[in-house]
């Protein structure tokens, strides 16, 4: 493919031009994601990860022949309350340090926002570098990941437990075959998670690099088995270390998944007593984690709390109706949307008994009438925080992000927008 037919018809600054990658130029297409993050792939990373990528959703903006900024795209379907949303993943996201502040990512966002509503992708969603950056264009903070760094010697449980199954170590085949319908029985369950291809799996989840194995220590792969049928698992790595007075290994877990709230704490307790092992760490998490809750000095966890999945609404209509509600009710919406004026403007939620024998409810949205009053006046972004029921709407205008109109309006949209599971990703992309 020639530079002319991969060029995209897109306004861009200072008469930079927006070419689709290649397969053939990726690594150069993508040379100032490695610049912006200073963080070069190895050829073994390289010739491992790079056929994940999605290279017709990939863009790159260039000054004359030189790569200078660039962006990627996965699609996922996204659990949300009651239901699913297809969701386009921002990602590979990268400007020269020499070509900042010129409108160059601003305009290659507009392309890719555009291309996943071409799509039918109701929302976009993505992993912040930086939250600052994103917030501009309307994304919204959807979950809130917790870590938590603890010294083995000192975690007590509250309460003991008898083993429900048995863990036992896996080849990478076997967790190839094992781990996928396990994560797919909790995601649906669970808003904020996402789908995962076979690629997914491999070249992400349980890929394990020469360089990550060399810093964090090999990763190891467990699976939960009660009566002999998988329903759990464990993916975490071992650096191995030693002092005088004995082994200090460190172990990052990477993901605990069961299938019942048992099993995880089984898998936890499994993890948190293997031997030669002084430090444990974990990440990605919900907020709060199970785990904080069933120990007898949770202040011993350290958990710590920052931003998870960032959510942008695309199609505001179809998004909201993608969703399900905790309760019937209506509410009018006043939304504010720079970016994406389409979505700007009242819009009339209304949520009626369920139709489908579940205990969720379906809503209706649609233009607001000309005599409706507003409930809630909102920006776009603070919308996106609330959707996925993590984040309410009674802290959102603690944080004086939103404006209620009409007395109990606040309330009445927490209940209606409630989860009934801690939102929570634990899919990097």
């Amino acid at each position: 493919m020639d530079d002319d037919t991969r060029r995209l018809d897109v306004p861009m600054p200072d008469g930079l031009v927006l070419r689709r990658a290649a397969r053939d130029t990726l690594r150069s297409d993508l040379a100032p994601l490695v610049t912006a993050f200073s963080d070069p792939w190895t050829d073994e990373e390289w010739a491992a990860r790079s056929p994940a990528f999605v290279v017709e959703r990939i863009v790159t903006a260039f000054d004359g022949e030189e790569p200078v900024a660039c962006a990627g795209a996965e699609g996922f379907m996204l659990t949300v309350p009651g239901g699913e949303v297809a969701a386009g993943g921002l990602t590979l996201v990268g400007v020269l340090p020499t070509h900042r502040r010129r409108g160059i990512l601003r305009a290659i966002i507009r392309q890719q926002l555009d291309a996943y509503r071409a799509r039918g992708e109701a929302v976009s969603i993505l992993w912040a570098s930086e939250g600052a950056i994103y917030q501009r264009f309307g994304y919204g903070l959807a979950t809130i990941r917790s870590a938590f760094e603890v010294d083995r010697s000192r975690v007590a449980f509250l309460r003991p437990a008898d083993p429900i199954g048995r863990m036992r170590l896996v080849t990478l085949d076997e967790a190839h075959r094992l781990f996928p319908p396990i994560y797919d029985a909790v995601r649906v369950v669970t808003p904020g998670a996402l789908t995962r291809d076979a690629s997914m799996w491999r070249l992400g989840v349980l890929y394990d690099s020469a360089s990550a194995a060399g810093e964090a220590g090999p990763k190891y792969l467990a699976v939960h088995e009660t009566a002999g049928v998988p329903d759990g698992y464990a993916i975490y790595r071992v650096k191995p270390g030693w002092e005088p007075r004995g082994p200090k290994g460190a172990l990052s877990v990477r993901e605990v998944v069961g299938t019942s709230p048992a099993i995880e704490s089984a898998i936890w307790r499994w993890v948190l007593d293997i031997d030669l092992v002084a430090k444990v760490t974990g990440d990605m998490l919900p907020t709060p984690p199970a785990l904080l809750l069933a120990l007898a000095e949770p202040r011993r966890l350290g958990v710590t709390l920052s931003d998870g999945l960032w959510l942008r609404l695309l199609d505001l209509p179809a998004a909201l109706m993608a969703r399900r509600y905790a309760m019937p009710g209506r509410l009018v919406l006043r939304v504010a949307d720079a970016f994406c004026p389409w979505n700007a403007g009242t819009w009339s939620l209304e949520v009626d008994g369920p139709r489908d024998g579940t205990a969720w409810h379906q809503a209706r949205v649609a233009p607001a009438g000309t005599g409706d009053v507003p409930d809630l006046d909102l920006d776009v972004a603070d919308l996106g925080a609330a959707y996925l029921g993590g984040t309410r709407f009674e802290d959102l205008r603690a944080a004086d992000r939103v404006r209620e109109l009409v007395p109990g309006a606040v309330r009445r949209a927490d209940r209606m927008f409630a989860a009934d599971r801690t939102p929570s990703c634990s899919t990097m992309f």
